[in-house]
């Protein structure tokens, strides 16, 4: 997805969680706005089964990240976002080589 026009829902409480992880509110706009791979629907049943996606991608410095996002009122919020686990890393540029070809670039 590369749709700038995408919104997103920042407040004290997202950008504060995703602080803690050293993610700015850049890079995870980044990955949203990349080509992030889908890795788990969630449904939280305490949040009026609000649906969360977990997914891994990369920031244009070539930090992989995964983040958990929502939407809520046509906009995107990000609920938490980390650095991968190497593990994940490396299944995400295996994914990008087996679509795009190298990405020499991108962390492990």
């Amino acid at each position: 997805m590369t749709d700038s026009s995408l919104s997103f829902e920042w407040d004290a409480a997202n950008l504060g969680h995703i602080a803690q992880h050293e993610v700015t509110r850049e890079e995870a706009e980044q990955v949203v706005l990349g080509d992030p791979l889908d890795i788990d629907m969630q449904v939280d049943e305490t949040s009026e089964a609000e649906e969360r996606l977990l997914q891994i991608g990369e920031t244009a410095h070539g930090r992989i990240l995964q983040l958990l996002t929502t939407w809520r009122d046509g906009k995107v919020r990000v609920i938490s976002a980390w650095d991968a686990p190497k593990q994940l890393k490396s299944y995400y540029l295996a994914e990008m080589r087996q679509r795009y070809g190298d990405t020499e670039d991108s962390e492990v």
